[in-house]
């Protein structure tokens, strides 16, 4: 059963991060890479937590760094103001 419940999560993380690729437009800016870091973050740790070994509060640790770097990224302000125009 736990196998199966692996998988499982595994195959709907994976159909999720292919469902961010496709409606990524712009590229790697730092919204789709919060939104793939976040896709990616949260299987890990389902994954994790479904294994249930002695490595969980050591990976949920490691996640739970990346997670936060992830959502502390701060978009940098055009020059300009929303516009772009300066002046």
């Amino acid at each position: 059963m736990e196998q199966q419940m692996m998988w499982i999560i595994a195959v709907i993380g994976t159909g999720t991060l292919v469902g961010v690729f496709l409606r990524m437009k712009e590229g790697f800016g730092p919204f789709n890479l919060r939104a793939v870091g976040i896709v990616v973050i949260a299987t890990f740790a389902a994954l994790l937590a479904v294994r249930g070994d002695s490595a969980l509060p050591a990976g949920m640790g490691i996640l739970g760094a990346t997670a936060g770097y992830l959502f502390g990224i701060v978009d940098t302000p055009r020059q300009g103001g929303p516009t772009g125009r300066s002046g």
